[in-house]
């Protein structure tokens, strides 16, 4: 039993890390000449193709997969697209560190449409974190020290793509939870090329041999397949706070892997806001784990 918890702490840890990489991935790919058109909808068409397959070969265990649920996977697709698509604007304008620290705000945009959506009202302690979040993201911008130099398009690119990001979340824990992940997932990333193919409409370029294409195919394991996949296997394995504090490594992730893979100079703002955001998600997770802890539970079992 602690051989599986581990390995599906492992698990989610390495699908965070993974996470860290697309802003990279896609800064290298635009500096090699590949073009947004063509790298996005290769990356879903690569994804969807690898999870039909993966499907296929597992039978048709799925549980039950309403038509309406279906519809609603298939829809989810829109903003996964545009989750890749905006973060790369954002990437364009501010960078990885940056547009990474404002997609991590589907910390609290999730929780906020998630209470809106079913019509109740926040806890004290989400309203507590959500304000800690956004001073760890005021903070990184070095606008305390006469220093903010965030472009205001990049702030709304990444603004965007943490809303798209947090209708992502919001779908996948709320549909057809009994259906299987990787079934889900081969509509979602169907649903994701489909768009893609009404977003760049005539500028399409998809070609199965090209450097491009490659881009497309390393992009889509760490933005989809690998989180997909190790998530899908860890998140039932680990302790839902564990997870919680686990999945927060995306973050320092991003920063490190822009720094050794392109150079991007980590301002002491960036940092000291990254590890504010850090903080606000995993405090109360620990806080909440502390207080739900029963006595009864430390009495061993005869």
């Amino acid at each position: 039993m602690k051989i599986s918890g581990a390995a599906g702490a492992l698990s989610v840890f390495t699908g965070a890390v993974s996470y860290g990489m697309p802003g990279v991935i896609l800064s290298l790919a635009t500096e090699s000449g590949a073009k947004i058109e063509s790298l996005i909808p290769t990356q879903f068409l690569f994804s969807f193709v690898l999870f039909f397959m993966l499907s296929e070969r597992q039978g048709n265990n799925t549980g039950t997969f309403h038509l309406r649920d279906k519809l609603l996977v298939f829809a989810t697709g829109i903003p996964m697209l545009c989750i890749t698509y905006f973060f790369y604007n954002a990437v364009h304008y501010i960078g990885v560190p940056a547009s990474t620290l404002l997609m991590m705000q589907s910390a609290w945009i999730a929780p906020v449409l998630n209470a809106i959506i079913k019509r109740k009202a926040l806890t004290r302690s989400e309203i507590i974190s959500f304000i800690f979040i956004m001073t760890g993201v005021v903070i990184s911008t070095g606008v305390f020290h006469g220093e903010a130099t965030l472009n205001v398009q990049g702030l709304l690119w990444g603004l965007a793509a943490g809303v798209a990001y947090s209708l992502v979340i919001i779908s996948s824990s709320n549909i057809a939870n009994g259906v299987r992940v990787i079934d889900k997932a081969k509509l979602l990333t169907f649903g994701a090329f489909i768009a893609s193919l009404f977003l760049f409409n005539k500028n399409i370029d998809i070609a199965p041999i090209s450097e491009s294409s490659l881009w497309s195919v390393i992009n889509a394991v760490f933005s989809s397949i690998l989180p997909v996949l190790l998530y899908g296997f860890g998140m039932p394995r680990t302790h839902s706070s564990l997870a919680g504090m686990l999945v927060t490594t995306e973050l320092p992730a991003a920063f490190l892997f822009s720094y050794l893979l392109l150079s991007d100079a980590i301002t002491s703002y960036q940092i000291a806001g990254c590890i504010i955001i850090i903080l606000s998600i995993v405090a109360p997770l620990i806080i909440s784990r502390f207080r739900n802890r029963s006595p009864v539970s430390h009495i061993p079992h005869q």
